[in-house]
């Protein structure tokens, strides 16, 4: 059993950051958390060319320990008032450029990637393409200054990467294991 106290707001931003206190087993600490949007994330996969289709971009709050582009799977906050679907397909027309017919995308899980610290809930899905589903360029809203460059990496090339540890983002990881261990979907 556990008691959550004097919750305040320390900083409120494009993020919160939050303390509270913690009573718990006849001890109280205080804790800090960052209250964030939940999100979504798609492995898609392009079953014309047999390529997995990334997103490449600067991070900025790994870039002293990562200083090159991050590869990864595309990802995106949920707007107020959008369901987590709606979320994806959106987010794969802005970053990647195609527009994903609704059948052709399943979730694959949900989970809390940074618990220790975060609210931040991710939606993991795995999405189906061809090359007529492509309508832009991709690379983001200008108006949110993203950046994005888009990989196309054979099938192949991207499991063996995940496999080898090359690529270095979680959620990427996570939607290839889930893949490996149920091909089917």
């Amino acid at each position: 059993m556990y008691i959550i106290s004097n919750e305040k707001t320390l900083y409120k931003d494009l993020f919160t950051i939050q303390e509270a206190e913690i009573h718990q087993r006849g001890k109280h600490f205080r804790r800090v958390k960052i209250k964030k949007e939940n999100a979504v994330a798609v492995l898609v996969f392009n079953r014309e060319s047999n390529k997995i289709i990334l997103t490449q971009q600067l991070r900025y709050p790994i870039a002293d320990q990562h200083p090159e582009p991050l590869i990864e799977i595309l990802a995106g906050k949920i707007d107020a008032g959008e369901n987590p679907l709606h979320a994806a397909l959106r987010e794969a027309e802005e970053e990647i450029g195609y527009s994903i017919k609704p059948e052709n995308i399943h979730l694959l899980l949900s989970c809390y990637p940074t618990p220790g610290y975060s609210s931040e809930l991710f939606y993991i899905y795995y999405a189906t393409v061809d090359n007529a589903d492509k309508i832009n360029q991709g690379g983001g809203m200008d108006s949110e200054n993203e950046f994005i460059e888009v990989v196309e990496m054979g099938a192949d090339e991207f499991y063996a990467q995940v496999k080898s540890g090359v690529l270095k983002d979680a959620k990427t990881y996570l939607a290839a294991l889930y893949m490996l261990v149920h091909p089917s979907n």
